[in-house]
């Protein structure tokens, strides 16, 4: 018992100790970079000179590196060994709480048991025939009476027992996050040559396991004001075992499986050949797990998240924060107002619905990661999306206007024959598309709808369209002012000509 109080006490020294300089701590998408300055006490063996670091059992030793940082002291070699004394005072208070509400369950459970006794009881009594006339009204308002009663406590004491299993639950994930799925520490004995120092301050880092951040996006738009209240929060997963106590805390937005170097050119042949790719991308992801470990420890923090630009990434500083282990916590890193162009799109022949376009431009390049996007349109909430963002210019589409409608009605559509013998054949489409505007403010809507297009030299088409549309990517596009609480028009034609003995597909004209 003697021996586990000490090394409690080793492994609290270590993280919060006043020899100590406070962490850092670089969180990745999984994982996180953790790196300390650190005053120790020298020992000395059989083998010579010795320090004793007691790590995280979700350190991983591959990542380990120290160096000392007092004059004189060298390190010669590094050995790791696992203890099974990981259990931290938080640890066995969590453990002490849910044997708590096990028994608090049981106890539960048993008066869930005389509830069901009772219900048994008075469900039979109200099969008893021997009872008079009138005493059967009496007897009946009683089990009805009691039934009810019981039923309803029944009830109660359900939610009750899947409240406590909920919350036994709970601290049971927080107990694995906390002390790590083996419940051990790293015991790591740096050899060291330090001509009779009684202490030396050394410089620790090493990657740790079960953690890492998964970031959150606010999205809302306001077409009148030409802007995109944006907001981004960070939610941190700390599974490390220990806490991490006033750390200088970052995130990296370092892509998961992101290629580390470009592919490789095939080589062109004339037979075929195919290059397999399964090696090299196996060691694309080590170099990635290897380049992630490296992460520049000098920046200043500053209180407020700020984003450093790196050469394939960028670190948020998020300032000094202390995050117990077991736990997940949000923070707001970014809050903005982005100046957008809005623009109504709508396609009547696919949907009556315009939907909201938004032009970001920014004067300062962003990288936001790939997370999770709530979408707001002047406040209320429309939906969620998946959310990426690198560079300065985005387009994002925030749903349909309940404000603005269209609608495309069929005026005409004929074929027949022309010429001598009927030897044209010819086909005419006319349409009329309709944008009504329920808003009290002009808007510009941006109308696309499918082109025609010969597939061959014979097939002959002529377009009318009022107003004259714009060809874009094979599309027809108008660009229609819609006045306040009023409507616009637009009206267009299509005539094919094509020799009669032509077989024609008619495409989505048919």
């Amino acid at each position: 018992m003697l021996k586990k109080i000490l090394f409690l006490v080793l492994l609290s020294v270590l993280w919060c100790g006043s020899g100590a300089a406070a962490g850092r701590v670089v969180f990745y998408p999984s994982g996180a970079d953790f790196s300390q300055n650190l005053r120790s006490s020298i020992q000395t063996g059989e083998n010579g000179e010795y320090v004793m670091f007691t790590l995280s059992g979700q350190a991983s030793p591959e990542t380990f590196s120290v160096s000392p940082l007092s004059k004189g002291v060298s390190v010669n070699d590094v050995s790791w060994t696992r203890s099974d004394l990981s259990q931290s005072p938080a640890v066995v208070e969590i453990a002490k709480k849910i044997d708590q509400l096990k028994f608090k369950l049981n106890s539960v459970r048993s008066e869930k048991q005389a509830l069901e006794g009772g219900i048994l009881f008075w469900t039979e009594r109200g099969k008893v025939q021997e009872a008079k006339a009138v005493e059967l009204d009496k007897i009946a308002g009683l089990v009805v009476s009691n039934l009810s009663s019981l039923y309803l406590k029944s009830a109660k004491i359900d939610v009750k027992i899947t409240e406590i299993q909920d919350l036994i639950k709970d601290l049971q994930r927080k107990q694995r996050e906390m002390s790590g799925p083996n419940k051990m520490v790293w015991n790591v004995k740096v050899s060291v040559s330090a001509k009779g120092a009684k202490s030396a301050e050394f410089k620790l880092s090493y990657m740790l396991n079960n953690c890492g951040w998964t970031p959150h996006y606010k999205l809302d738009a306001y077409p009148e004001q030409g802007e995109v209240k944006f907001s981004f929060d960070a939610e941190i997963r700390q599974g490390s075992g220990v806490d991490f106590k006033d750390c200088n805390i970052a995130l990296a937005t370092v892509r998961k499986f992101s290629r580390i170097s470009p592919p490789i050119l095939n080589k062109w042949r004339i037979e075929p050949k195919v290059e397999d790719e399964a090696p090299r991308v196996a060691m694309d992801m080590a170099n990635y797990a290897l380049e992630a470990s490296v992460v520049p420890r000098k920046l200043k923090v500053q209180s407020v998240p700020r984003q450093v630009s790196m050469a394939t990434y960028s670190l948020w500083e998020m300032g000094r924060k202390t995050i117990p282990a077991g736990s997940t916590k949000k923070y707001t890193v970014v809050t903005e107002n982005w100046k957008s162009d809005f623009t109504f799109l709508a396609r009547p022949s696919l949907s009556p619905d315009v939907f909201v376009l938004a032009d970001v431009k920014l004067d300062n390049a962003k990288d936001y990661p790939l997370g999770s996007s709530i979408l707001f349109m002047e406040g209320a909430m429309i939906g969620k999306n998946n959310f990426i963002f690198s560079g300065n210019k985005k387009e994002m589409y925030f749903g349909s206007d309940p404000m603005l409608k269209v609608q495309r009605k069929t005026l005409e559509k004929l074929s027949g024959d022309r010429g001598l013998f009927g030897s044209t054949q010819t086909y005419n489409w006319k349409y009329l598309i309709e944008i009504e505007n329920a808003r009290k403010s002009e808007v510009k809507v941006k109308v696309q709808e499918a082109a025609p297009d010969a597939g061959d030299k014979s097939i002959k088409l002529v377009v009318k369209s009022s107003p004259k549309a714009k060809m874009e990517d094979n599309n027809f596009e108008w660009v229609v002012s819609v006045p306040a609480t009023a409507k616009s028009s637009i009206e267009y034609s299509i005539e094919l000509k094509a020799p009669d003995d032509m077989k024609l597909d008619l495409g989505i004209g048919r």
